[in-house]
């Protein structure tokens, strides 16, 4: 009488942009280690997509940014027992200094007309590459009226 349902695990992306760069980080460990990415993380229970883009960017950036847009949504298939699903946000620094914390080693402003690094993964080369053919301007304005809804 039980089932047990096999989900995505929702995440968020941020591509962070300044002056025509993005920022990537080198992640320290866990899948795609040694290799380059965009800041992201997992949605906890209880959070909204716009406070976990937030939240994750500082921990692994020490940057405070301002979502501006959703870019995409894309599904990682990383693993046979690791399937995302992700948003990808559009953000820009507000305050703070580039710090790498959380699980990356090192950050580096990157032109977002490459070249890359060595992407830890394809999702993330696919989304830079896709946004180097849009005005980043272009994408789905952010509510942020969603960040603020009530406990259940």
């Amino acid at each position: 009488g039980f089932v047990q349902f096999r989900n995505p695990v929702p995440g968020v992306v941020v591509l962070i942009e300044k002056e025509g760069a993005v920022l990537l980080g080198r992640r320290r460990g866990g899948f795609g280690a040694g290799k380059w990415g965009l800041p992201q993380g997992y949605i906890e229970f209880g959070e909204d997509f716009l406070t976990a883009a937030i939240r994750e960017v500082k921990e692994e950036t020490g940057l405070d940014v301002e979502i501006r847009s959703i870019l995409n949504v894309v599904s990682n298939l990383l693993s046979p027992t690791l399937h995302t699903l992700a948003i990808v946000l559009l953000a820009g620094v507000v305050a703070g200094e580039p710090c790498a914390g959380d699980d990356l080693e090192t950050l580096e402003w990157v032109p977002l007309s490459g070249p890359l690094p060595e992407m830890a993964f394809e999702a993330d080369e696919r989304i830079i590459e896709r946004c180097q053919k849009l005005k980043l301007e272009e994408g789905l304005p952010v509510d942020p009226d969603f960040s603020r809804w009530s406990s259940l």
